[in-house]
């Protein structure tokens, strides 16, 4: 009887020690979990605002020409904070040479498979500044080579024409010319020849606004 009386009193001290931990642990789940779920939609929303203002992936971008398109048919300009990586903004040409081909937002290999593609970087046509365009030496800017001082290229976009004329040809790393104000600058591989994308030399045409935009 006095066996029976020891063994229900360690019982009743050991529960007591089991309980206590659990309440702990319902009382930390209660106050974690609206936590968890607050952050969890706190960083959810923080994710979806940086992919909208980070670089689209490479392998997510497809050409357009809707925008393109779009602005020709409501006689409307295009507006640099509506472009996008991969959209077609016009088309160049050279007057003595066998260049023409789209010119597209963003130099990668996506617009440079379907032409050309300018830089977000620098400056577009009629703004002022340098306007770099890459192309490959395999297809689109394959003639770039055959092109001569004062050849000119003529550019249309829905916001008008552009003609430039040609002022320097070179072979280097980075252009060193003495241009000001707005440019073409025009760049492919130096060579034809099989990877030699992974050459540093570039060959490069850098061409001033000759008549200027054409109404």
């Amino acid at each position: 009887m006095e066996n029976e009386k020891k063994t229900t009193k360690k019982r009743a001290t050991v529960r007591p020690m089991i309980i206590t931990p659990l309440v702990f642990v319902l009382i930390a789940l209660i106050v974690a979990v609206p936590v968890s779920l607050k952050a969890y939609s706190f960083a959810k929303n923080k994710l979806h605002q940086a992919r909208d203002t980070m670089h689209i992936e490479l392998g997510d971008l497809q050409p357009s020409d809707d925008y393109f398109k779009k602005c020709i048919k409501d006689g409307a300009e295009m507006q640099r904070d509506e472009l996008a990586f991969g959209y077609k903004i016009g088309t160049i040409e050279c007057n003595n040479a066998a260049v023409g081909c789209d010119v597209y937002y963003g130099i990668n290999r996506v617009s440079k498979r379907e032409g050309v593609g300018v830089s977000s970087n620098g400056g577009l046509f009629g703004e002022g500044k340098q306007i770099h365009i890459d192309g490959d030496s395999s297809t689109s800017f394959k003639a770039l080579d055959k092109v001569k001082k004062g050849d000119v290229f003529t550019v249309q976009t829905p916001n008008g024409e552009y003609q430039y004329v040609v002022k320097d040809i070179l072979v280097d790393t980075e252009y060193t010319g003495n241009l000001k104000g707005e440019y073409l600058l025009l760049t492919t591989d130096a060579s034809h020849e099989a990877f030699s994308h992974q050459n540093k030399y570039k060959l490069m045409v850098a061409a001033t606004p000759g008549t200027g935009e054409v109404n």
